[in-house]
């Protein structure tokens, strides 16, 4: 009986580890393209559309997309510092965005004399888009806020909602769902290069495209990890 379930428990650990050798095999092909002027948004889009694909697996009794995804970028990105982040110049002119209207951004409080307080302290819309300070942490935003001792300032309603101008909400938000539904990749700009006669797309973001490559690679190596040591495919694995 021993034998018979160890020989089961090998076979299934072969073909788990066949299937994360096909992962990396497919990532290998979406980075070739990402390499490549020319195909350059086919490969952003493929790697934005394989990290929805794993969360999906990893998680499939959420029935939220973004919640999966966030999480999977989370638990397996290894980059929690930087998916932390809070992007300030986004947070700033959240009011002329597509989620101006959202009402779960809405929710945050005292959103208009904040502003003014970042403003205070990093400068202009213009001067945080090419500041080296435009990403900061929560505890960073909440302490120079603090500082001012305003009256108005609800801590914990803002600890709570901030998380949604974090660049983990970012990838999702403004990476993945305008890409995938409007064909947008608002976090590259694209340069025509006239003595080259072709375009080419530079990252203006702390999200690069080695961020988001490295992300779901370090997803894809996390995940074949977790299951190998346990014994399981990435749907049967504990929720977290």
């Amino acid at each position: 009986m021993y034998e018979e379930e160890q020989t089961n428990t090998d076979a299934k650990l072969h073909l788990v580890k066949e299937y994360f050798a096909q992962w990396q095999n497919d990532l290998s092909r979406a980075n070739a393209l990402l390499e490549s002027d020319e195909y350059f948004l086919e490969g952003l889009l493929v790697l934005v559309c394989y990290i929805g694909a794993l969360a999906r697996v990893r998680y499939p009794q959420e029935q939220k997309d973004w919640k999966s995804y966030k999480d999977i970028v989370w638990e397996y990105g290894g980059k929690k510092n930087l998916y932390a982040n809070i992007d300030l110049l986004f947070f700033c002119q959240w009011p002329k965005s597509k989620m101006a209207n959202d009402k779960i951004y809405q929710r945050l409080r005292n959103h208009s004399e904040i502003v003014l307080v970042i403003k205070e302290y990093f400068g202009d819309e213009e001067a945080m888009r090419h500041s080296t300070e435009r990403y900061q942490t929560r505890e960073a935003i909440v302490s120079l806020i603090k500082k001012k001792k305003p009256s108005w300032f609800d801590e914990s309603n803002f600890r709570e909602h901030v998380k949604l101008f974090s660049n983990n909400q970012i990838l999702y938000e403004i990476l993945r769902c305008e890409a995938v539904h409007n064909a947008n990749f608002l976090l590259f700009n694209p340069t025509y290069q006239a003595g080259q006669n072709k375009i080419i797309y530079e990252d203006n973001h702390e999200i690069t495209r080695h961020v988001i490559l490295e992300t779901l690679q370090n997803i894809i190596s996390g995940l074949e990890k977790e299951c190998l040591a346990q014994s399981k495919w990435p749907w049967e694995l504990s929720c977290i």
